[in-house]
């Protein structure tokens, strides 16, 4: 007789749920099998004659039943080992008897996954070895979700997936009977009940702090165990943490998602940078991480260090120019240096120091300041081949540069007006970069069919339906929408108005707009694993995954694609609509667009500014 028709003999149908299955009790309307018996609390869960407490029923021996913990196999001899000790795996299909501590450290190559793991035999599929992941589990209607799913967990209330058993622990709920926040496991006629009010002993609760949710390790919860981790990493020789790194310690030990923490310090190599940090004895400045090699993790390091108010603001953009200049300065020639050196401090970084302090920086400022850092240098480095000297060429010599590298116009443009400025070059000219008109819009029709889409589709994520609508509305640039901050929003209760200040001067709101930045205002989406200190820094109203930062103009346009929601075209109609029904004067001072900017718009839209200026001398006379 074949293991299968042994295994079909033992089977006999459910009084149930009449399927023939294998039996696991006889009740006094017939016999039911495992999965119904495990459904049934009153037939499974019993008081355990070992620790007497009410748990699942795993074996019943002569003095009673017995849970899991407490029941003992019986020992025989091992077929591993040779020693007597209790079985876990009974000998079947050729495998002999395999004893606890064999059966724990079976090591093999997983059928399902492929991967070396430890695992166990299973005999419902021919003795095929699975790993502890990828062991066959019974499929079930969830007790919580109603889908039928693989059952990761049976609780009092029934059989649970593998997402609402994960769910249910990481965000615990009120237990209708006792009404504490407790991991819900058990349902009663009042609701969903918690462990101890079931009568079990599935409190989930950790042993240290006694907060409720998903433990970590040890019977601890996340946030205690990333506390330890966390002063472990940042204390001293004498066990002591330095009062430079306490703000970073406590943002860490506090964060909202202890695993994103504890998955942080397992497998980044940030925690390494923050080790050698703390054991050195003098302070940590951001000329402390200059020196490092720069990389991903030394600039999330270095916004962290910021967000938690460890190391002061500054304008990342323009100190990695500054760095970049000393490296690349430093790697010239020495006649190219003395003509380098001068051109980018006293030229390039002195006008962007200028603007860093007026306003934000940006990378693209910053790319194009290095880019004429570049070309100057290329354009000596061609000289030099040529054997050509800076003060003896011609514009025939500019010009044919400028057939080799046409690209590289406006960047020559800035080193050759600098050199004619000073007398180090003879009178020479590089013709101005011609700027196209703009000519990628939208249909009348399809700008205010997405322009209702941002406002009323609520399927959309709140970020992509904000961003939309500012860009519809408004023309404004996504480097601009980012940087937005909520302190520039307000709304006056009487008039049951709100307005948001884009430039100078307060912009009226649309209602269905403005309820979104009130939602988002009130609960933002983070994405970092600590967040800003709001006293100390600024809350920008789409906050990004570095702590402190605003979201990535890249990572916006990626997510305004993904929903089928253009950039540049809805920017480009909303401007000419904005031009074509107001002076480019009054637009200029609400969307911040400079006057120049404005005034090449409405020539565009073949509008101007006379009608305006007239009707303003007018209204004075």
């Amino acid at each position: 007789m074949t293991s299968e028709q042994e295994r079909q003999k033992t089977r006999r149908e459910c009084a149930r749920c009449k399927e023939v299955r294998r039996l696991a009790r006889r009740t006094p309307d017939g016999p039911i099998c495992e999965r119904c018996y495990r459904q049934d609390p009153a037939l499974s869960w019993k008081e355990c004659v070992g620790c007497g407490r009410l748990r699942f029923v795993h074996a019943r021996s002569t003095a009673g039943p017995l849970c899991r913990t407490c029941y003992t196999p019986p020992p025989r001899l091992c077929g591993v080992c040779g020693q007597v000790r209790p079985i876990a795996d009974r000998a079947a299909n050729g495998r002999p008897d395999t004893c606890v501590g064999c059966y724990r450290g079976l090591l093999g190559n997983c059928t399902v996954c492929g991967r070396q793991r430890h695992g166990i035999h299973v005999s419902e599929q021919g003795g095929a070895f699975h790993c502890r992941s990828c062991q066959p589990r019974p499929t079930r209607p969830c007790a919580v979700c109603g889908e039928k799913k693989r059952v990761q967990v049976t609780w009092p209330l029934g059989p649970v997936c593998d997402a609402c058993y994960h769910r249910r622990k990481r965000y615990p709920a009120t237990c209708s009977r006792c009404a504490t926040l407790k991991v819900l496991v058990g349902r009663g006629d009042e609701g969903d009940l918690c462990g101890p009010c079931c009568g079990t002993d599935l409190d989930f609760a950790c042993r240290r702090c006694g907060f409720p949710g998903n433990l970590y390790a040890d019977g601890e919860c996340a946030r205690c165990v990333a506390g330890d981790r966390v002063r472990d990493l940042l204390s001293r020789e004498d066990g002591t943490i330095a009062p430079q790194l306490r703000p970073l310690a406590d943002g860490l030990t506090t964060a909202e998602n202890s695993v994103s923490v504890l998955t942080w310090l397992r497998s980044s190599s940030g925690p390494q940078i923050l080790a050698g940090l703390a054991a050195r004895q003098t302070a940590i400045t951001h000329e402390a991480l200059d020196v490092l090699p720069r990389d991903k993790t030394i600039d999330y390091v270095r916004h962290l260090l910021v967000a938690t108010g460890v190391l002061p603001q500054r304008q990342e953009n323009l100190a990695r120019l500054e760095n970049w200049l000393s490296t690349t300065l430093a790697n010239l020639p020495a006649h190219q240096a003395r003509i380098i050196r001068p051109f980018a401090e006293w030229s390039i970084l002195r006008d962007a120091r200028r603007r860093a302090a007026r306003h934000h920086y940006s990378i693209g400022a910053a790319t194009n300041d290095r880019t004429d850092i570049r070309v100057a240098i290329e354009f000596l480095t061609w000289l030099d081949e040529n054997q050509l000297d800076l003060a003896s060429i011609g514009q025939e010599d500019v010009d044919l540069w400028l057939t080799i590298n046409p690209t590289r116009l406006h960047g020559l443009g800035s080193f050759i007006r600098w050199t004619v400025a000073r007398r180090l070059s003879g009178k020479l000219v590089v013709p101005p970069r011609r700027v196209g008109l703009p000519s990628n819009f939208l249909g009348d029709q399809e700008h205010h069919e997405q322009l209702k889409r941002c406002l009323n589709d609520d399927s959309l994520p709140r970020e992509v339906r904000i961003i939309g609508a500012l860009i519809r509305l408004y023309a404004l640039p996504v480097n601009r929408i980012v940087r937005l901050t909520t302190d520039r929003f307000q709304r006056n209760e009487e008039e049951d108005r709100a307005y948001f200040s884009f430039d100078r001067n307060a912009v009226l709101l649309p209602p269905k707009l403005a309820q979104l930045i009130v939602d988002q205002i009130a609960d933002p989406r983070y994405t970092s694993m600590v967040r800003q200190p709001p006293s100390t820094s600024e809350s920008y109203l789409l906050p990004g995954r570095p702590p402190g930062r605003p979201r990535s103009e890249g990572a916006v346009l990626h997510l305004m694609r993904r929903y089928g929601l253009p950039v540049l075209s809805a920017r480009n109609t909303a401007m000419i609509e904005a031009v074509a029904d107001l002076p480019p004067i009054v637009v200029s001072d609400l969307f911040g667009v400079s006057a120049a900017s404005a005034h090449r718009w409405a020539r565009y839209a073949q509008n101007s500014w006379t009608d305006y200026l007239l009707a303003c001398q007018d209204t004075e006379g």
